[in-house]
């Protein structure tokens, strides 16, 4: 039940795209669960949860038209995690004809309720224009959303997006945040970048051997100067 996803975008990390059920929290890991956001806004009723697994069975047996057809009305009524698994059957095609601008709409309406999975779907389909048309700044605010929730891929694309100024105003200090925040999570492409970028951010410029001639050469302050600086530095 698994794809990765295509990197059309070699700098960008790819994300394993798989379907959602609900799971436990300590099975999710940060951000919101989709257990959480379905029990905050509807209890859910035995018959929901053996109905949301008969489209996990149907998907598994490869029966796609069956599985939509048991999850789209879950979806309408906020189910997130059928929300979820819809927007990729439409997105892929499978059981159905594709249809990205509704499955943006699925996983912009449970990504806005909290899914990060949603989120960082969402921004991946603007990064890409995935049958939509591109748009960086939407994507900016998809990876942020998701970013903000934890998810190193996220934090990563987030950092190249300001890396590269792309739906976002052009910042190496963010970039280096969010690339060092995805890198404490072992992403190896976020500890790539820092290799490359740490070497290289603005400092001090070394002295020159005229800079140090003319600093042997000028006399001493005196006493009182430098006392005067010490005050200032220290007051």
């Amino acid at each position: 039940m698994t794809e990765l996803r295509p990197a059309r975008f070699p700098v960008f990390a790819a994300l394993a795209i798989s379907l959602a059920w609900p799971q436990t929290a300590a099975a999710q890991g940060p951000g919101t669960t989709v257990r959480d956001r379905i029990e905050q806004s509807r209890a859910l009723t035995q018959a929901d949860s053996d109905r949301f697994d008969e489209g996990v069975a149907a998907y598994d047996a490869g029966n796609f038209r069956n599985a939509f057809d048991i999850w789209l009305p879950l979806a309408q009524r906020d189910d997130l995690a059928a929300m979820r698994n819809v927007a990729t059957l439409l997105r892929q095609g499978k059981g159905v004809d594709r249809n990205p601008e509704r499955a943006l709409y699925f996983y912009e309406r449970s990504g806005r309720a909290g899914l990060v999975a949603s989120q960082v779907n969402s921004a991946f389909m603007y990064l890409d224009g995935d049958g939509i048309p591109q748009d960086y700044r939407k994507a900016s605010f998809w990876f942020h959303a998701a970013a903000v929730a934890g998810v190193p891929v996220a934090r990563y694309n987030l950092g190249v997006m300001y890396e590269r100024g792309l739906g976002v105003e052009e910042d190496p200090a963010r970039a280096l945040a969010w690339y060092t925040l995805a890198a404490r999570s072992g992403h190896a492409g976020a500890l790539d970048r820092l290799a490359v970028l740490v070497p290289h951010l603005p400092g001090p410029t070394p002295p020159t051997e005229a800079d140090a001639a003319l600093e042997a050469r000028a006399p001493a302050p005196p006493a009182a100067e430098l006392d005067r600086l010490d005050n200032a530095a220290n007051p």
